[in-house]
């Protein structure tokens, strides 16, 4: 009987160990995760695609094609110096979390800012267009031939209009004219370099050497002018009243005797009539009228002034002379006349 029970002890501890063993789980391998898949922002992919070699290139960012069109347009204008124009603007901000994820806001500054209007628009095409999630990128692209049409046509115009104004200034005598003449001239070329420049920043290098040289020349040519040209009066003193009339108009500005022979200038010659006096209820009236003509050297008229000098005497006609000469200031015509003649000093 003890052997039976020993022998039952050993099966029951075998059954027993092998409900143990069969209770445990098996290992499991573990299950490998792949990292998250980073996303290129979108302003970041823009900076990896060019322009044809040579091409102005412009690149938008905004919720939308047409704004986004419209930033990469403005890029390209800035480039080639068009025409500025104070806009309100929509800024456009991109911002990129640590996660890869890009955000697009945008807002519209109400301030005056610098814009750029591209006057042949129609000749930028666009060369990559992404959209994800809400935002909108565009690369624009143009030929620097095609950006500088407008261009062109300024300086032709610029040009031309320059040429002109160097032929107009060489052919006028007029004084007044040939200083409204050298102005447009002077005006003519600041647009001329103007529109040179913006070639050249596009690459475009005109001849220039010809014009350039008779610009020069027709300032030296004026300058000369200037220095020979002179206000001269004619028998301004032969007179008391010529004297104070011209010292009353001439102000600041001495005034030379005309010579004998005058190179350019504007000659003022008085013209005075005899007195004319008569008795009146108040005493002796005399009036004398006066001219006052400006004329070249060369005996051309310019222009032609009047004016009557007045006096009254309770005692006599000389009386009334003097009263004459002592009120040459007191009239009207004389500030006209001073007016007049600071006209034709060249500036």
């Amino acid at each position: 009987m003890k052997r039976l029970f020993a022998g039952l002890a050993v099966v029951s501890s075998l059954v027993v160990m092998s409900g143990c063993a069969s209770s445990e789980s098996p290992k499991q391998e573990p299950v490998a995760v792949e990292p998250p898949v980073r996303v290129v922002p979108v302003s970041q992919e823009l900076n990896a695609i060019a322009c044809p070699e040579g091409d102005l290139r412009g690149s938008g960012l905004a919720g939308d094609y047409d704004h986004a069109l419209d930033y990469a347009v403005n890029q390209i204008a800035v480039q080639i110096q068009s025409s500025v124009t104070s806009t309100s603007k929509m800024q456009v901000k991109s911002e990129t979390s640590a996660a890869g994820e890009e955000n697009i806001t945008s807002s519209y500054d109400r301030e005056s800012q610098v814009s750029v209007q591209l006057r042949n628009r129609q000749d930028v095409h666009v060369q990559e267009t992404i959209a994800r999630e809400g935002v909108v990128g565009v690369v624009a692209c143009m030929h620097r031939t095609d950006a500088a049409k407008p261009f062109r046509d300024d300086y032709q115009s610029a040009r031309d209009a320059l040429v002109s104004s160097v032929a107009v200034l060489s052919m006028t005598t007029h004084p007044l004219e040939k200083s409204g003449n050298y102005e447009k001239m002077t005006a003519a070329y600041a647009k001329y370099r103007e529109s040179a420049q913006i070639l050249q920043s596009l690459g475009f290098n005109e001849n220039s050497t010809e014009i350039e040289e008779n610009y020069a020349k027709a300032i030296a040519d004026y300058i000369d002018y200037k220095s020979r040209y002179k206000v001269y009066i004619d028998g301004a003193y032969e007179s008391d009243e010529g004297r104070i009339l011209f010292e009353q108009i001439s102000g600041s500005v001495k005034l030379q005797s005309v010579p004998d022979s005058c190179d350019v200038g504007v000659v003022l010659e008085l013209e005075i009539s005899a007195p004319n006096c008569k008795e009146g209820g108040l005493g002796i009236s005399c009036t004398e009228v006066v001219a006052l003509n400006g004329k070249s050297c060369s005996g051309e008229s310019y222009f032609t002034l009047g004016g009557t000098l007045k006096g009254v005497g309770r005692m006599s006609e000389a009386e009334a002379k003097e009263k004459l000469l002592s009120n040459v200031s007191r009239n009207d015509f004389v500030a006209d006349w001073k007016k007049e003649i600071e006209r034709w000093f060249l500036k």
